[in-house]
């Protein structure tokens, strides 16, 4: 029979999970209090964090919520990092940290929405552009087009002003040559 405690954190578990866009399992052993405040310091500004919890608790919310890639990288002493807002911002956050760290802190996988990613693959989501670059590259390659037409016309109209002035001009000489 679980207890009350279980219960309510395997129900807080299971509202996280299901929030989270992405989800990496990574080992903690050896890091400092300090330093572990340091990596959640890290993440926390993308809209994340990073939580120690009962692996067999953590198993149980995420089949409850429809997830079984995780089952593999639970197992001993893991922190797991959850990303609610952009995954992209908070893998780079976490990745700059890691490589920063003092101490190698071993990254055993996730998933990534639904796609279960291997801790190697870490380093590959933050090196993608982020949700803000990538509609800035599709916004310039629609615009594209449209300004090179807009130029090529302001061009044209530009000969056309030139060409007018220069008749204008060519025509005022003349009438006055005439007159003399």
């Amino acid at each position: 029979m679980p207890n009350k405690q279980n219960v309510a954190a395997v129900e807080e578990l299971k509202e996280k999970l299901s929030r989270s866009q992405l989800t990496l399992v990574g080992e903690y052993r050896g890091l400092t209090v300090g330093e572990m405040a340091e990596m959640r310091n890290a993440v926390r500004k993308t809209d994340a964090e990073v939580i120690v919890t009962k692996n067999t608790l953590t198993k149980i919310a995420a089949h409850e919520v429809g997830i079984t890639g995780l089952d593999e990288f639970l197992g001993g002493p893991v922190a797991i990092t959850l990303a609610y807002g952009d995954p992209v911002a908070t893998a780079k956050a976490l990745n700059d940290y890691l490589r920063n760290a003092k101490k190698a802190i071993p990254v055993r996988g996730g998933m990534l929405g639904t796609t279960r990613i291997a801790g190697t693959d870490l380093e590959r989501v933050a090196s993608t552009p982020s949700r803000e670059q990538s509609i800035a590259m599709i916004m310039g390659g629609v615009n594209a087009p449209a300004s090179r037409i807009v130029g090529a016309l302001n061009g044209v109209m530009r000969n056309i002003a030139y060409i007018l002035s220069q008749h204008a001009a060519g025509q005022g000489n003349a009438g006055s040559a005439a007159e003399a």
